[in-house]
């Protein structure tokens, strides 16, 4: 009885204490002709205001900022709820991040901040985030050296327009596109992108071995975590820097390191 408490309590501790903080550096080889080799960090789903807190996420930050990337792409969900979150905290990585690196952002599913009018909107957010120097792009693109860099708004949100997105892309080169959902990509299959960088699914977080990850929130449950082929383009999902409600099992917390070219 002793033996079986002790085990459950060292598997708890497990889930919710220690595989949360056991950030994985991964790296990742994406081909990709027409440009200059580009070392790219990849983070999504911080989630701050449900799980590890901005100093905490700092060492996952960190191990990722060590590798000197090229430039950093956010995918969306910095918080969870709209209330008693670490807005300052949240501000301080942010602000490490842009000051290391040119730094480009999409906003996810759980982003929309409360307005007076009583709607969730990203719009309070985008202006928190407005003075650390990350970039959100709210269906907008800009060229980064020899690429397209394009964002889309979340695809569960009132403000999904890819036609935006792409009104004004250069196309001489190659496009990366930043949504925080993969199933984006069905909505954008006719539009000219190479390459598409996505969050939303956390790898599924909590991993039974041998078990499909039917609870992911995403339709298309072929594509959880990792590099894939897709009708002629590519897609890379990470599994997240945060662990919301503090629980990881079988599935840790991702620093991705992107090598484009």
């Amino acid at each position: 009885m002793l033996s079986a408490v002790a085990a459950g309590g060292a598997g708890a501790a497990w889930v919710s204490f220690l595989e949360p903080r056991w950030f994985q550096l991964t790296h990742t080889h994406i081909p990709l002709s027409g440009i200059k080799p580009k070392k790219i960090l990849h983070l999504s789903d911080l989630h701050v205001s449900d799980g590890m807190a901005p100093s905490d996420l700092m060492a996952g930050l960190a191990a990722g900022l060590r590798e000197k990337p090229d430039l950093i792409c956010l995918t969306g969900d910095y918080i969870t709820y709209s209330h008693s979150f670490d807005a300052d905290g949240l501000k301080n990585l942010l602000r490490e991040a842009a000051g290391s690196a040119p730094t480009y952002a999409v906003m996810g599913n759980h982003d929309g901040l409360r307005q007076p009018s009583g709607l969730d909107s990203p719009a309070p957010l985008i202006e928190l985030m407005a003075p650390t120097g990350v970039r959100v792009l709210e269906n907008s693109a800009l060229v980064h050296d020899d690429l397209n860099i394009v964002g889309v708004a979340d695809l569960w949100s009132d403000n999904y327009r890819p036609e935006q997105a792409f009104a004004k892309i250069d196309s001489s080169k190659p496009s990366v596109v930043l949504s925080h959902n993969p199933d984006s990509k069905a909505g954008m299959f006719d539009y000219p992108w190479n390459v598409m960088l996505a969050g939303h699914t956390h790898g599924g977080q909590a991993r039974i071995p041998g078990l499909a990850c039917n609870w992911a929130p995403v339709k298309d449950k072929r594509f959880l975590a990792g590099l894939y082929g897709w009708e002629g383009k590519q897609l890379f999902i990470t599994r997240g820097l945060g662990s919301p409600g503090l629980v990881r099992a079988f599935c840790r917390p991702e620093v991705s390191i992107l090598h484009l070219g």
